[in-house]
């Protein structure tokens, strides 16, 4: 379906990467929002989108209506270690999203939607020396290729309970797949086959919102995600010693608050910016075992502590059919220090600088969108990765068309 970049530390399955939100959180399922660096999230009503994050937003669209969306992430990594080895690391991930919305009234709206909330994709070359990790006992492996898919399928509903005041709630049924691989290595023999997990698991959360509107232009909401927890199962296959069927893990995704605020000052300009907290401290392990093969253990100390992100964005209507966006970020990483950061997951703070256009007829809307991600340098230091410094930055690209009934 898709292959999630995650960047920050896939607790979850044991993945790790390069996210493009702190952690291994993605917001890239608004291609309006993408242009405008997510500031005013949940409650510009430009699309379909809100009951992703801030479902009262959804009584800001007029009209029923229904959207199908893509971002391309583009990613670029330079590695490098204090023995001048060095590798690289460049791919693309295709994130989808689709959404639906059902007014019954002026009071009362329904929507549904499937998008990625979370994930990640890391891919070290088979000779890198990534994959190399001196440390690590015959059955873990080093570093090959991480990958996390999160996919939420929700259902929503928002109430408009004054001409001010709206509440919204949505339920979420959430997959995860994972997948880790690793060389297999022993000294004095070097690689000698590969080790992976192959897990997956199904589970229920949800996401609540309000919103107050002080005036038609003049908006503030806030929104909650509930963290979610399960238990995902699925294959160990180590290429030495066989094939095990009773991997597991138990992942937790963390739980976040929303804040965010628009105000239009006149016919052309409007402003927005929003600011998010992320609950990323209930990652402190994470394990990954098959008990039928107790050498398949693997343990990694993350201490992942709370994280902020900040945007700011302002949307130009140029005439009745074209909206420009600019927005700008700061996203603070999860990641404590060099310590605690793994070649799994080489997450760093990061910038965003981000343009977005949008064309609306009748019926039909087009949105473009896109992002240039500058990221601070990164290095990891500690017993469970080779050390390592990396030099990355990303890009994405959007397009969403919307269809109003």
């Amino acid at each position: 379906m898709k292959k999630l970049i995650f960047g920050a530390s896939l607790l979850a399955l044991g993945l790790a990467g390069n996210a493009h939100a702190a952690g291994y959180q993605l917001n890239e399922y608004s291609i309006t929002g993408l242009g405008r660096a997510w500031a005013g999230t949940g409650i510009m009503g430009d699309d379909y989108s809100a009951l992703a994050n801030n479902p009262a937003g959804m009584t800001l669209v007029k009209r029923s209506g229904m959207s199908v969306g893509m971002v391309e992430v583009e990613e670029y990594s330079v590695i490098k270690d204090d023995n001048g080895n060095g590798t690289k690391m460049h791919y693309g991930v295709p994130l989808p999203s689709a959404f639906g919305q059902w007014n019954v009234n002026d009071k009362l709206f329904l929507g549904a939607g499937f998008y990625v909330p979370f994930g990640l994709s890391t891919k070290h070359k088979t000779d890198s020396f990534i994959g190399q990790a001196p440390n690590f006992p015959v059955g873990a492996g080093g570093t090959r290729v991480s990958e996390l898919e999160v996919m939420d399928t929700a259902l929503a509903a928002a109430y408009k309970v004054t001409d001010k005041l709206s509440l919204g709630a949505t339920v979420i049924y959430r997959y995860i797949h994972g997948n880790m691989t690793g060389n297999v290595n022993v000294p004095g023999m070097g690689t000698i086959g590969t080790a992976d997990y192959d897990l997956d698991g199904w589970t229920w959360t949800g996401n609540f919102g309000a919103m107050y509107e002080f005036t038609p232009d003049t908006r503030i909401g806030i929104s909650y995600r509930m963290k979610s927890k399960q238990t995902v199962k699925g294959d160990y296959t180590n290429t030495v010693v066989g094939v095990f069927d009773d991997g597991r893990a138990s992942p937790d995704l963390p739980s976040s608050i929303i804040i965010s605020g628009y105000h239009k000052l006149n016919d052309k300009l409007g402003l927005s910016a929003s600011a998010k907290w992320t609950n990323w401290s209930v990652f402190k392990k994470f394990t990954m075992v098959a008990p039928s093969f107790p050498a398949s253990i693997q343990e990694h100390n993350y201490q992942y502590r709370d994280s902020w992100t900040y945007s700011l964005g302002a949307d130009i209507y140029l005439t009745d059919r074209w909206t420009l966006r600019f927005g700008a970020a700061y996203d603070q990483s999860p990641v404590r220090s060099a310590a605690h950061r793994s070649n799994r997951i080489p997450d760093v703070n990061r910038t965003w600088a981000t343009a977005g256009l949008s064309y609306e007829t009748d019926n039909w809307q087009v949105d473009f969108g896109y992002a240039h991600l500058f990221m601070n340098k990164g290095r990891t230091h500690n017993d469970f990765s080779v050390d390592a410094e990396y030099s990355s930055h990303s890009n994405m690209y959007g397009l969403n068309v919307q269809y109003k009934f």
